[in-house]
Formats: structure tokens, sequence, C-alpha cells
């Protein structure tokens, strides 16, 4: 492995731009964001006085824009006018995640609810009403994706349904996710991916699923791994239960985690990363055999074995370490470790 210069062109951070009304006066809030977000024609719902709280957060990856807004109610009118006068020729995938959104062009009128992939183009008109709305988006050039253009066009101002749906919302969702750590270099890889998915998501043939192959894996796992997050106290969390709220056959679910021996060991090594943080909080002062209950694991020494094994230290140690000041060290870690581990706090 070859490690880079840290102050080379690949791993500075892609260019972004971030912008709040909370800065601005709420009477001059609403004409503050309409300024800012000039991309069409904004009516607010409230009056000026009671102000407008709006974000927004934009990173440029080469070829991609991706975006989150953070909306209060306001309607929103892409004219005829606004496209002729921005030039705009762009699609754009939306996912919103707090909703919902109505939206409409002059042939489709669609409720759009959180959860909900959207696709529209910036060539037509269209109109939307927002309420207190948060949602995501990747904005992508027509010219950049001429050979499907016509799929695309065939879908657009719809919402976008089926199992690459999915697929595709998570991948926008991680790449939100992890938008502020983005580099230079991750930028040309993730527009690739994107360009494998977008393709089978719209062809949807043995050759552009195939092409797509490792994003696909790669959404799928982190939607796996989010849901396993999530439900780590659940008695009920096995392998048949995550195939079944995500989607994938045990076949598949099974190759997702090969990388990390396994599904199973995956869900005890975050169980036991689970116990070690509530452990090593010395304000809660919970015993042992209650925290480990609470995580799934029935048989308290076969815990404690499985914890040493872990971490290099017993669970009394890593209880006890915050009220004595110090940390509990640990020789087994590796740098493996330390990626897998990322994002448990």
């Amino acid at each position: 492995m070859t490690l880079r210069n840290s102050n080379s062109r690949e791993t500075r951070l892609v260019p972004s731009l971030k912008f709040s009304t909370d800065t601005v006066r709420p009477a001059e809030q609403f004409d503050a964001w309409s300024a800012f977000n000039s991309m069409a024609e904004l009516e607010a719902v409230a009056p000026p006085a009671e102000g407008f709280k709006a974000s927004s957060a934009s990173y440029h990856l080469g070829g991609l824009q991706l975006t989150s807004f953070q909306l209060a109610p306001m309607n929103v009118h892409y004219t005829r006018n606004v496209q002729r006068r921005l030039g705009l020729d762009h699609w754009c995938l939306s996912v919103t995640t707090k909703g919902p959104v109505g939206y409409q062009n002059s042939d489709n009128e669609v409720a759009v609810s959180p959860g909900n992939l959207l696709l529209h183009s910036y060539a037509n008109p269209f109109s939307g009403v927002m309420e207190n709305t948060h949602y995501s988006s990747l904005f992508f050039a027509r010219d950049d994706f001429w050979d499907i253009a016509e799929h695309l066009e065939r879908g657009a101002h719809q919402l976008v349904q089926g199992p690459m749906a999915q697929i595709v919302r998570d991948f926008i969702l991680s790449m939100i996710t992890r938008a502020d750590g983005l580099t230079m270099a991750d930028a040309p890889a993730l527009s690739e991916a994107f360009g494998n998915l977008i393709r089978a998501l719209v062809i949807n043939n043995p050759a552009s699923l195939e092409a797509a192959r490792a994003p696909i894996a790669a959404a799928q796992f982190d939607r796996a791994r989010r849901f396993i997050n999530t439900n780590l106290k659940w008695p009920g969390l096995t392998p048949d239960t995550i195939c079944a709220n995500i989607g994938v056959s045990r076949r598949q679910l099974f190759y997702l985690f090969e990388q990390q021996s396994g599904v199973a060991t995956y869900i005890r090594n975050r169980r036991l990363a689970a116990c070690y943080s509530t452990l090593a909080k010395a304000e809660e002062g919970r015993q042992i055999s209650v925290v480990a209950y609470e995580y799934g694991f029935t048989n308290l020494s076969s815990f404690y074995r499985q914890f040493a094994a872990r971490y290099g230290f017993s669970p009394s140690e890593a209880r006890s370490a915050p009220r004595n000041g110090s940390v509990p060290s640990s020789d087994s870690g590796t740098f493996v470790d330390w990626l897998l581990h990322l994002g448990e706090t």
C-alpha cells in the first residue's frame, strides 16, 4: 500500500457550499433564501415577520452535485421563463426524508412521502408544495448521460420504484451521511458508481446489472449495517429477519458480510461494541450482567470470554477504567478493526 502525501490534491475535501437563514433576521430570511436559491420562483406560506428557516449543503463531485435541503413551508414554481434564464438541462434524483411534498408538472401529479425517490428534469417546468421538508438531491447533467437520456425522459417527473430504486435511494443517503468527509479522490469513484447504478435502474438488463454489481453490493451492505445497528437490542435480530427487512436473499446477505467473517460475527461484534460503550460511561454505573442481557448475551461467562477476546481486557476493566481516569489498552486492534468501527458511536 502506498501512502499519499497529506497535502496532495487527492486528500483535499471536495468543494462545498453551505447556507442557512439562521444568521439572518427573521423578517429577512425568506428574501435571503430566495436570493441564494434562484433555481425557481419561490412563494412563502407564512408571513415574512414569522421568519423562514431553511438551509442547504452542496458538494461538487465532478459531474455530480450532491445537496441536502431543510426547508420551511413554501411553494415552488420552476417556470419556462426560469428555465430559459438559467439554461439548466439537468436531471435530479431526490430522496425525501421528511415531508410530505406535493409535486406536479403538465402531465403528472405526485404525492412524495418520506422514503420516496423522485426523478425530475430541469428541461421542463414543474411546481411543488413543501411542508417542513427535508430532502437530499443528486443533480446530473443531461450531456453526461446521453446514452440513457431516452430512458430517463420516460421516467421523469415520477416516483422511481422497485428494488433498484431502493438501492439508488440508499446510495444517495449514504453519500449524504459521509458528505463532509468526501475527498477529491472519492469523487471519480462515486461518479462512476452512480453512473453504473442509474444505468442499471433505467435499463435493468444483465450487462448493466453486472456493471453495477459493486455499488449495488455496497448500498445493500450499508442498508444491512444500518438495520443491524438500529436493532442491536432486538432478540429477533437474525439473518432471516435482516433479509426480510432489507429485501435480499440469505445467499446475498452472507456474500455482503463475507469480509466481516459473516453476518453473525458482525452482529456479535457490534453488540460487544455497544456493551463496551455503555460500560465505559462511568456516570451510568450499570451492572455488567444487565448490559450484557440487554444486548442479547444470555450466557454471562460466554460474554466475558467474547469481550476479552475482542478487546484484550475484561468488561470489569472497561467499566472501572473511566472512574480511575484511564483507558484500558489492547494490543489486538488492527487498522481493519478501526475501519470496521467507523460510525459505531
